[in-house]
């Protein structure tokens, strides 16, 4: 898609990122530029990032740190600061009142499987729906990045599919075990923060099992549930799990068996 077609917040979001891409499609070893996030799903408003990412070949992703130096100085000339960094690598530039936040990826994706309690501990699912289901492509030297395209959309394999559920699945139990068993010791947050926990599991779970790609596990689910997973309902069910949370052991127990009950439901959807 041509950037002219974007629909931008201000004619300042515009001018920003045809300068970022423009330099970018210049940059070594680089073969594809996507925009990601609120803009390119055409919901951004004033105050929006602009979210991208650079896909560059393993060569220069690995080199990108000892050329930091030289790229803060092309932000400069182009009336841009790193505002924050990812350790040695820049992750957000403002530019005036914009701010860009950029990534970097040689396209090279790995789900987490060094153990069933850890798969879930890894963005695999989101980082593959931002980049290829949601993004618009802005730049592509070569077909690389089509052929990750086709390789992971409308969905990854059926093998891997297999295992991240039953990982998710696993996962889930534990989480909310350990919620009442962190209760029952009146501590309290650390219960809430497990429950939490697997309440993003859930999400998890749920998005593999309908091969869906999720956005994120936090921000815009309402969105989420209406428009990708199609299931407008289960919003309202996700915020009474959250509502109205004491901190209590008979009320953090009630909200997991809660959790657990609208797991166990959506499980056997298809």
């Amino acid at each position: 898609m041509a950037i002219s077609k974007l629909n931008f917040p201000g004619e300042d979001y515009k001018v920003t990122l045809q300068k970022v891409v423009a330099y970018f499609k210049e940059y070594p070893g680089v073969y594809a530029i996507v925009l990601t996030g609120s803009l390119a799903r055409g919901k951004a408003v004033k105050e929006s990032c602009i979210d991208m990412y650079t896909f560059l070949d393993k060569k220069h992703l690995k080199t990108l740190a000892s050329d930091l130096a030289s790229r803060i100085e092309a932000y400069s000339r182009l009336g841009g600061r790193v505002c924050f960094y990812k350790d040695d690598i820049e992750g957000g530039i403002v530019f005036g009142d914009v701010r860009v936040d950029i990534g970097f990826t040689d396209g090279n994706f790995k789900p987490c499987r060094e153990n069933s309690f850890d798969i879930t501990r890894d963005d695999f699912e989101t980082t593959i729906g931002n980049l290829f289901a949601y993004s618009v492509s802005l730049h592509q030297k070569s077909p690389r990045y089509q052929r990750l395209r086709q390789k992971y959309l409308p969905f990854y394999d059926d093998d891997l599919r297999k295992a991240r559920l039953a990982g998710t699945a696993e996962e889930f139990d534990y989480k909310i075990w350990k919620t009442r068993w962190l209760a029952e010791r009146g501590k309290y947050f650390a219960a809430l923060d497990a429950l939490l926990e697997a309440q993003r599991i859930f999400l998890q779970h749920l998005f593999i099992q309908q091969r869906k790609y999720p956005i994120d596990y936090v921000k815009w689910l309402k969105e989420q549930c209406s428009e990708i997973l199609a299931m407008p309902n289960l919003y309202k069910e996700l915020t009474s799990i959250v509502n109205g949370i004491e901190l209590t052991k008979s009320a953090v127990v009630n909200k997991s068996n809660l959790l657990e009950k609208l797991f166990k439901k959506y499980r056997s959807h298809t």
